[in-house]
């Protein structure tokens, strides 16, 4: 490659960096505003891989400026992303008991439990036609499991949902996991302010799965919610009956939650 030619890829390389910087900037400035930047096929997590791509083509090509630009960049967005939600592990904690549990859209909680373990069981009217399935289970202490799947929620409903799904947390005296399709991300201005309300917190890793399968570009909606002495020992997607189904694994002391 001549030395013109040189000149003219760099100016190339340069504009293409700049622009990027701006556009990268502009997002993560967005990302903190009420509304956010969760887009059906753009969040803020393919923001921050976004980030860190541009980071390492910057390396390659020895422009340390960019590469500072997008370090910082890359640092927030990890920074807003850990706060709310695990990006690629879930929590480990080695409890003195274990619970097996398992997500499947077509089937109720009650369902999925040894019905000799269930103290109690029904359904939360949440908002409008949304609602949520619980079960108190007897496990040495008692537990409340509820099941949610929010997959086709207005945005709209979500702060009433959650201000009614936190209510029926609040009545309990049992530790509380709830695990299901949120159909939001976590960093989601609502789904925070509920996580911070409930005292409890994200679990697992992210899963891009509008209905429990892989889609880089889909909004990772399905956690796993619990209190403080708990953590997931495993986590499966496995396909039953044609049916995608989340099996998870959970270790945790509910006597010191």
């Amino acid at each position: 490659m001549g030395y013109l030619s040189q000149k003219k890829q760099q100016k190339r390389e340069n504009i293409f960096l700049a622009i990027m910087m701006i556009i990268v900037t502009i997002l993560t400035v967005l990302s903190f505003t009420e509304q956010g930047i969760d887009c059906k096929y753009f969040n803020l997590f393919h923001l921050f891989c976004l980030a860190g791509i541009l980071m390492l083509y910057s390396l390659w090509r020895k422009k340390f400026k960019s590469v500072l630009v997008f370090a910082i960049l890359l640092i927030v967005n990890y920074t807003s992303l850990a706060a709310y939600a695990n990006i690629f592990l879930s929590d480990k904690f080695e409890g003195g008991q274990t619970l097996e549990l398992s997500f499947n859209k077509k089937q109720k909680l009650s369902d999925t439990l040894d019905k000799r373990d269930i103290k109690a069981a029904g359904t939360i009217i949440l908002a409008q036609h949304y609602k949520a399935s619980y079960a108190i289970v007897e496990h040495n202490t008692p537990i409340t499991l509820i099941q949610v799947d929010f997959s086709n929620a207005n945005h709209s409903d979500y702060p009433l949902i959650f201000r009614h799904l936190n209510e029926f947390i609040t009545q309990n005296d049992n530790p509380v996991i709830i695990f299901g399709e949120f159909g939001i991300p976590a960093w989601s201005k609502s789904f925070k302010n509920f996580i911070e309300t409930s005292n409890l917190s994200v679990k697992n890793r992210l899963l891009f799965n509008p209905d429990i399968k892989f889609d880089f570009f889909s909004i990772p909606g399905f956690y796993v919610l619990g209190f403080r002495e708990m953590g997931l020992v495993d986590l499966d997607i496995l396909t039953i009956d044609n049916t995608k189904t989340v099996k998870l694994l959970l270790s945790f002391n509910p006597e010191k939650s």
